[in-house]
């Protein structure tokens, strides 16, 4: 799951004429001292607001629990694996078990 982003500055296209290099359009349109995310109310129109301190909390538990995931993931893996591995070790000591019984 990739995080929601917090800081989104839409892109100004007036800010960069054709033709005209990215630097010194970069220049002459300092970036909004506020930073906004769009959220969506209609399928053609968004409204913007201020991110807040709630949204940023939200996201660190988002990376939190995708981190926690990950790792219990990792281990189901590996516990996956022992498993086998004992179960083949399991069937070795039997076939063992056999040819000793099959020589008495």
């Amino acid at each position: 799951m990739a995080p929601v982003p917090v800081r989104f500055q839409p892109p100004s296209r007036a800010a960069t004429p054709r033709g005209a290099a990215k630097g010194t359009a970069a220049a002459a349109h300092p970036a909004p001292a506020a930073a906004v995310h769009t959220t969506p109310t209609h399928a053609t129109k968004a409204t913007a607001h201020p991110a807040s301190a709630d949204d940023a909390d939200l996201i660190e538990r988002q990376m939190a629990f995708d981190r926690f995931m990950q790792l219990r993931a990792e281990l189901d893996r590996e516990a996956n694996a022992l498993r086998e591995l004992a179960m083949e070790q399991i069937k070795r000591d039997d076939s063992v078990m056999n040819a000793w019984i099959k020589l008495i």
